[in-house]
Formats: structure tokens, sequence, C-alpha cells
């Protein structure tokens, strides 16, 4: 492999979700706050993160004032302030970080690959939470969010590598299933540990 691509919320930092959070302070339920943004729950068939304007603002296509702005024509509360970025507060995985650690010390080149926003691009930068990675490739930069293929052909694209020639690995298995789709060796995460014996690191 020439290539790892490690996925950012739920492998490389805990507590990323900021949806219950931000719903909470509304005072509405995480689903009202779905339909809010142009994603009912009951009726996707997928995550109701990739459609709607959620899906929207990982694209880069919408900011957060137009989404707030949306959010309220749904919804008819007004929302103050930036609340993606104020109620996110993700937490470093750091025994997924000793396992970046670990590729590099052999030689090996480690992206992170996140569906991500603005706000929340800001935060983890502002942090300093992604010092540990060669580059990032963030959605809302990129035009393109996962599992749509052109996120990972992006990505190649870029590094002007072949899909055999890239490991992959999220928390999401849909994102997994997609990315194996396109022939890039996969893993799906639940823990460092497993994922650091998968990589043959001592």
């Amino acid at each position: 492999m020439k290539l790892f691509i490690f996925d950012m919320g739920g492998v490389v930092v805990h507590n990323a979700a900021v949806i219950p959070a931000i719903a909470q302070s509304l005072k509405i339920s995480q689903d009202d706050f779905f339909r809010g943004a142009g994603s009912d729950p009951e009726v996707t068939r997928t995550s109701p993160y990739h459609l709607g304007d959620i899906a929207a603002l990982m694209k880069g296509a919408l900011d957060a004032h137009q989404f707030w702005d949306n959010f309220k024509k749904r919804t008819g509360i007004s929302v103050k302030g930036d609340p993606w970025y104020d109620f996110f507060n993700p937490v470093l995985n750091n025994d997924t970080v000793d396992v970046i650690k670990g590729l590099h010390q052999k030689g090996c080149r480690v992206v992170c690959g996140t569906n991500t926003l603005d706000a929340h691009y800001r935060k983890h930068r502002d942090r300093g939470d992604y010092t540990c990675f060669d580059a990032v490739y963030a959605s809302h930069l990129m035009g393109a969010i996962k599992p749509h293929p052109e996120f990972w052909t992006c990505i190649l694209n870029k590094e002007a590598l072949t899909p055999e020639e890239t490991f992959f690995t999220d928390d999401y298995e849909e994102n997994i299933i997609a990315a194996g789709k396109l022939g890039l060796k996969t893993h799906l995460f639940t823990q460092a540990a497993s994922l650091r014996s998968v990589l043959n690191l001592s």
C-alpha cells in the first residue's frame, strides 16, 4: 500500500456528533432538526447526513449562514451564533493517532479523508487535530462526500495513485462498501487495536 486514508470522526476522534447538542439547545428532537435541515429520517433510505442541507454543507454548496436561513424558513426557529462550531468538541483517539504514527515510522503516507463542514474543519485545524496527517482531504473543499465514488476518485487523482495502492478505514459501513467497490483495500473501524493488527503494526 502506498497511501492510507483515515476517516476523522469516529476513527481519529471521539465525540464528533454535534447534532444532539444543537437540537437540545433548540429544544427540539434530533429528527425535527434533520427535518429542519431538509432531510427527514423517516423517509430517507440512507443517513440523513447524506441528504438535504447538511449534505450541501459538507459539499461546500451552502455556508452556515445559508443553512440557518433555510432552517428558520422550515421551522420558524431563529439560531444565533455558530452552533456547528460552538457545540463541536471532539476528543482525540490517542490509540488511533499512535497507529498513524506507526505507519509514518514505516515511511507510509497517511492522509485524512473526511466528510466535514467548514466549522468542524476550522475547529480541528484550530486545535491541531490534523497535524498527524500528511494531507487532509475535506469534503467541503472537494465538493464531494462519502459514499459517492467521486470522493475517493478525487483523492486518488490528486495523489496520482490507483485504488489497488490505497488503504481506507472508516467507522461507517456504507462508506467501506463504496470504497471497496472502487478497488480500495478497506477496514471497518471498530477500535484501534484491530486496525493495528490488520496493518501488521507491532
